[in-house]
């Protein structure tokens, strides 16, 4: 899989593809990620990529020239699958969309800053646009670090184990069961029995309920999906 990243902040993106799951997927070869500075593609002195927008109001808009120069020249080497635009008015993103992206190969981000992208680039270029909630971060480039790292850890080999990805919460819009480790006995507060009888088939059982119990309780809205 290839994830293309347009950033007008490349510095900023760098730490988490440097570091744990998402470095090892990149050393595997199971992902290729690159960071594209937006300001490479300026014709403007200074390289410049933002100017006033029309109409007035406060906030700078990222130009449509340098988005357009750039995107055009990367799909002369690349056919895209998806070109994601992140923003707080786009989709919210969940699971399910991890999942089906994580089987393409090859996506396209770009990072909004400021006040957003010229409109004209969404229209014309933008094929999926994407919130990470309903909040209001500085740029997009956290957030594009967040659907990456969703992304790349659902690819075959990333994972040590195959299954971890299935069974994380959100799968099958249900939470994850509680998790355990040693010792058994902590402090007078004791592992499930079940957990430690060695039954399979009664284990799985009691992490199924225990997800309805937990899902019911917590996010009784993903149990309407």
């Amino acid at each position: 899989m290839n994830i293309d990243i347009i950033t007008i902040l490349p510095q900023l993106l760098k730490s988490p593809f440097e570091d744990s799951i998402l470095k090892r997927a990149i050393d595997k070869k199971a992902v290729k990620v690159r960071l594209i500075n937006l300001r490479d593609y300026s014709t403007l002195k200074r390289k410049q990529v933002d100017d006033y927008q029309y109409g007035g109001g406060a906030g700078m808009v990222l130009m449509a020239e340098p988005l357009a120069n750039c995107i055009d020249s990367l799909a002369k080497e690349t056919t895209y699958d998806e070109i994601i635009y992140l923003t707080p008015d786009g989709s919210i993103y969940n699971q399910q969309e991890a999942n089906r992206l994580s089987t393409l190969q090859n996506i396209l981000i770009i990072c909004g800053h400021y006040k957003g992208i010229d409109q004209r680039i969404r229209d014309k270029y933008v094929t999926i646009e994407i919130s990470v909630g309903d909040y209001v971060i500085s740029g997009g480039e956290l957030a594009a670090a967040i659907v990456a790292d969703s992304i790349i850890r659902l690819i075959p080999g990333v994972l040590n184990n195959e299954t971890s990805a299935l069974t994380d919460s959100f799968q099958d819009n249900l939470l994850a069961p509680p998790v355990y480790t040693r010792p058994s006995d902590f402090n007078g507060i004791k592992v499930p029995q079940i957990l430690l009888s060695g039954n399979e088939k009664a284990i799985n059982n009691w992490r199924e309920e225990k997800a309805f119990e937990i899902t019911k309780n917590k996010r009784p809205d993903l149990l309407d999906k």
